[in-house]
């Protein structure tokens, strides 16, 4: 006998974990000045925060993706398998990657990790210095304001709303398929509305 599921058309609940935390200029400074003595750990840190690459794209980077002249790398996206291009403005990556370069053939990898275990070793180091700074008083299942590897993708994005750009500007440089994902930034740019609501009731000072 069918016995319909009492419970088929129960909606799932919907939690509210979407990760917020972003960092600051300084906390970002604080990261640098801890990986600053590991150059591979140091030019990843710099290419997620100045290019919001995902720690895959960024841990794949070969040096034919990298044009120095021109300040571009082209990112593969492996989440949406396809290639993007990325700007590198920082000076002291540059100078980093040019004298990395130099020593590498087309094919040869950026960043020395292993490409089988990449994500675990880059994460099992960054969370012991992430941890240290940032989440002493923040629980492992908050992920709202946890701080983990992926923030400095979120915080490439976070400060980019907040410097006042546009977010279909934002949302090309995060290689977003849908224009929803990047919409969340837009509460954080400057003219997020509330110069808006405040006009209109100066009248009642």
């Amino acid at each position: 006998m069918n016995t319909a599921n009492p419970a088929s058309k129960v909606k799932n609940l919907n939690v509210d974990n979407e990760r917020e935390r972003f960092l600051t200029k300084d906390e970002l400074t604080m990261i640098l000045d801890e990986v600053r003595d590991n150059e591979q750990l140091y030019i990843f840190t710099l290419l997620s925060i100045t290019t919001g690459g995902r720690i895959g794209a960024i841990n794949a980077l070969q040096k034919k993706d990298i044009d120095l002249k021109n300040k571009i790398v082209n990112i593969k996206d492996e989440k949406n398998n396809e290639t993007y291009k990325a700007f590198i403005e920082h000076k002291a990556l540059l100078e980093l990657l040019a004298t990395r370069l130099k020593t590498l053939k087309a094919n040869d990898y950026v960043l020395m990790f292993d490409k089988k275990d990449y994500k675990q070793i880059i994460e099992r180091r960054m969370r012991t210095i992430l941890n240290k700074l940032f989440n002493k008083d923040i629980e492992p299942s908050d992920r709202k304001n946890r701080v983990v590897v992926h923030t400095l993708r979120h915080t490439f994005a976070s400060q980019l709303a907040i410097n006042g750009t546009p977010i279909f500007t934002i949302q090309k440089l995060m290689n977003h398929k849908d224009i929803k994902m990047t919409m969340r930034y837009a509460k954080l740019a400057p003219d997020s509305g509330r110069d808006a609501v405040k006009s209109i009731f100066e009248i009642l000072a």
